[in-house]
């Protein structure tokens, strides 16, 4: 018989918008490697871009917040394993789980620090340990068995700050296949890319600053080009590019990999954030030099960084495009 492995989410993964989105999958998929059957529970319904799961691979389950009947399925399951993905799914459904199931394996699928991402957006990180966010996340990890982390530059200021919660910890960055560019592809001069969801703040606000940029950009290189690919963006922003010469706003696509190739530059002035930047590692697998901040592209695991220009200013941006 099948061992059973039960994930909890509050989010519908969206693979084709968010690398959050991309890793959950791939751990879904690993687990269906080692012949777990895979339950998916979910307090949110399926998104118009979310991914579909079929029935006969991943059986679905909408659960709900302070129900009995998340006790019932709990124990009609009996899932050797249970996943939560992010900590606050912890938080609301963990209790359940170690009163009906004090055997079962827990892990925690982190995906970023939510507590460094959300510090580093107030522009307070250097009182990250001291927030009640902090706090409540650290409390989740102790209570689990263990905790994925997608960076190794989290997992070290983690130990940092408290060496006993090494253990705690597994290394499970987001994997990209290597793909094969033709040396023969002609990108077009000077042509920019930036994509992302406009859910997460951190790509809000990296778009707004590459349009407040963009002018000073074509008054040094007036033949330059951006195209945004990405969905959830205020209508504002929007519009905000559309007024902008030679930029497009090209919305959501299915096949990112075969436009990247046409490109020569990914901008990314990312000024907070966690984890590891999906965008970053998509661009490199196609060759796309990342005009990034060193933020942007931190915890990346590179044998080459040569495809990485971190420009920490404007005025960085500006004279290295110059």
């Amino acid at each position: 018989m099948k061992r059973k492995l039960l994930i909890i989410a509050h989010l519908w993964p969206e693979s084709n918008t968010t690398a959050a989105g991309q890793h959950l999958l791939a751990l879904i998929q690993s687990f269906k490697y080692a012949k777990y059957q895979v339950h998916f529970g979910c307090t949110a319904d399926k998104t118009p871009l979310g991914d579909s799961f079929n029935e006969d691979a991943i059986k679905v389950h909408k659960i709900t917040l302070n129900c009995n009947s998340f006790d019932e399925l709990l124990l009609d399951l009996r899932p050797e394993v249970i996943l939560f993905d992010r900590f606050i799914s912890e938080e609301q459904f963990g209790w359940r789980v170690y009163k009906n199931l004090p055997q079962c394996c827990t892990l925690l699928n982190t995906e970023d620090l939510h507590s460094l991402r959300l510090s580093r957006s107030n522009g307070k990180e250097e009182e990250w340990e001291t927030t009640d966010t902090f706090k409540r996340e650290i409390a989740s990890f102790y209570r689990v068995d263990k905790v994925l982390i997608i960076s190794r530059e989290e997992i070290n200021k983690l130990t940092a700050l408290l060496p006993s919660i090494g253990s705690k910890l597994i290394y499970t960055p987001l994997i990209v296949h290597r793909r094969e560019i033709a040396t023969t592809n002609n990108r077009k001069p000077w042509s920019f890319v930036f994509f992302g969801s406009g859910k997460h703040p951190g790509n809000k606000a990296t778009l707004h600053r590459i349009l407040e940029m963009w002018p000073n950009i074509l008054k040094i290189q007036p033949e330059s080009s951006l195209i945004i690919f990405g969905t959830y963006y205020t209508e504002s922003l929007m519009i905000k590019a559309k007024k902008l010469k030679q930029v497009s706003f090209l919305g959501w696509v299915e096949d990112l990999d075969t436009i990247l190739i046409n490109y020569q530059f990914l901008l990314s002035p990312t000024p907070f954030g966690a984890g590891l930047k999906g965008k970053i590692l998509q661009s490199i697998n196609n060759g796309v030099i990342c005009l990034c901040t060193s933020l942007a592209s931190e915890g990346i695991d590179m044998e080459s960084r040569s495809l990485f220009m971190h420009l920490n200013s404007e005025r960085e941006y500006l004279n290295t495009i110059e």
